[in-house]
């Protein structure tokens, strides 16, 4: 069962991770033409792209904190896993209140889900009775 959890808190860490290169390179395609086809102000439109690209480095942050709080995690010690949960907190968040104000759009769902499974991989490995 171990093996089950830490696959999926990798697979958690790394999407979240990874989600910065699709969220940069890909899905930043669609805003492009959206911005260019628009009479939005220059300031306007720069003030779109440097809160696009920050989103994108918050999510490399998140899922190096994720990383970083590994070794911890996996050895039963809760001494990082503080980091963890707030990651997973924040993405259980935003998956929920996006979902909503979005009008119940289904991508915003794989946010939830990526939050809530590192929160109970997290609380789960974080204890020792289940190391071994």
């Amino acid at each position: 069962m171990k093996i089950v959890i830490t696959a999926l808190y990798w697979l958690a860490a790394v999407t979240i991770a990874l989600g910065a290169f699709g969220h940069g390179f890909l899905g930043v395609k669609p805003v492009e033409a959206a911005v260019a086809a628009s009479n939005l102000p220059a300031d306007i439109a720069a003030v779109i792209w440097i809160v696009w690209y920050f989103v994108s480095g918050a999510m490399v942050v998140c899922g190096a904190i994720l990383f970083w709080a590994w070794p911890a995690i996996k050895s039963g010690s809760p001494s990082r896993s503080g980091a963890a949960l707030i990651v997973g907190g924040f993405y259980t968040v935003t998956g929920i209140t996006c979902y909503l104000y979005s009008g119940r759009e289904p991508f915003w769902l794989l946010f939830l889900f990526q939050g809530l499974i590192v929160i109970v991989t997290t609380l789960i490995l974080r204890n020792p009775r289940n190391q071994g």
